[in-house]
């Protein structure tokens, strides 16, 4: 590897360190700082709003990390420009393609890490979040959801099993009931459906047996005051960014098994491999757009040498930042307009999630292409 190119990996990676890295905190600050009206109450410890932060962080540096590889390689490349280094390499008969190639690896890298960091940390992270709110807040934990399945004790004192909850019908499937005495497990009621009806779940197709005197009743249908409505359980139950891209599409196999089509998480398990893509297309964009032919360059030398932007690296990295930020709430605009015409079921859910990527990744890989050797 030539000198120059570990000269520019190195401040690249150090210039999307600190910018990842500070954005990411100060996101994670302003989070908690939306929050301290709920906390304060409770009289939290500094360790607990600390930790509330620490864990914060992961989730808002997947979010923001298009971003500032974007940022990272304008600042970068832009200093190049201003410096004359690409002319000089362009002088000395040097590759340009050839010079960046490394950079092509370490949006390889940066793309498989934002999918690590989405699949692995984030979910854990998160549901550590939901553990020290409810800790914060003093709530006991009183439901347990795995794959659609709720585990959670009545109001009487029973365990109750649903086998899959339909949290946008508030409707649930394999509804089991375990009543218990003194002397061990005293009735069982099974339901094929249970619907909330307001106040209280009505279930249907009921079978009761009552373990004492041996016997089994079919019941046609039943209220049930004794389970919690939806809007206390949903509460504890897991987000989609607490659950890997695998939980999802097994929650998504039963669900289609029960004859539902939940729309929303087949956008979702789409968007975990569409998002992490566009780090790659981010790091080729902004390269491009830096060096990217003479027009480029001699139009970044131009707005870097106006008048009314101061010269140096200061100027340069206004333009930088400007142009990185426009581009991304531009990405972000449009990737969120499609992820809700998904939701929505006006574009297929499973395309819904690529189109503003793969119009990111055409741009940058035709730009990236345009750049002369």
């Amino acid at each position: 590897m030539l000198i120059i190119q570990r000269l520019y990996i190195k401040e690249f990676l150090k210039v999307l360190t600190i910018l990842g890295g500070g954005i990411s905190v100060v996101f994670s600050i302003i989070g908690l700082i939306d929050k301290i009206d709920d906390f304060m109450p409770h009289s939290p410890s500094f360790g607990l709003l600390l930790k509330y932060t620490f864990f914060s962080i992961p989730r808002y540096t997947h979010y923001l990390l298009p971003m500032a590889i974007l940022l990272s390689s304008l600042f970068i490349f832009s200093q190049a420009i201003k410096r004359k280094e690409i002319v000089a390499i362009k002088a000395a008969a040097g590759k340009m393609k050839t010079m960046l190639s490394p950079f092509v690896a370490i949006g390889v890298i940066l793309t498989l890490f934002a999918f690590i960091l989405g699949e692995i940390i984030v979910p854990v992270t998160s549901k550590k979040i939901h553990a020290i709110k409810n800790k914060i807040t003093k709530k006991e934990k009183g439901v347990t959801f795995k794959e659609g399945t709720l585990y959670m004790r009545g109001k009487d004192g029973s365990i109750v099993r649903i086998s899959l909850y339909l949290p946008d019908r508030n409707i649930s499937r394999g509804v089991s009931i375990f009543k218990f005495d003194a002397e061990g497990l005293k009735e069982r009621i099974d339901a094929e459906v249970a619907e909330w009806e307001g106040s209280a779940w009505k279930l249907k197709n009921i079978t009761l047996y009552e373990i004492e005197k041996g016997k089994t009743t079919a019941i046609k249908e039943m209220v049930y005051p004794a389970i919690e409505s939806p809007k206390i359980f949903q509460e504890d139950m897991w987000k989609v960014e607490e659950m890997t891209m695998l939980e999802l599409v097994k929650y998504q196999r039963r669900l289609g098994e029960a004859g539902f089509k939940n729309i929303k998480l087949i956008v979702d398990i789409s968007s975990r491999l569409s998002y992490p893509l566009i780090n790659l297309f981010m790091l080729l964009l902004g390269i491009s757009l830096s060096i990217g032919g003479d027009f480029a360059e001699q139009r970044l030398l131009k707005l870097i040498a106006s008048q009314k932007i101061k010269e140096g690296a200061v100027g340069s990295g206004i333009i930088a930042a400007g142009l990185g930020l426009m581009i991304s709430l531009i990405y972000w605009f449009g990737y969120s307009l499609f992820l809700s015409l998904g939701y929505a079921g006006t574009l297929p859910p499973i395309v819904a999630p690529w189109i503003v990527p793969i119009m990111f990744a055409g741009v940058s890989v035709y730009l990236y292409n345009q750049i002369p050797e």
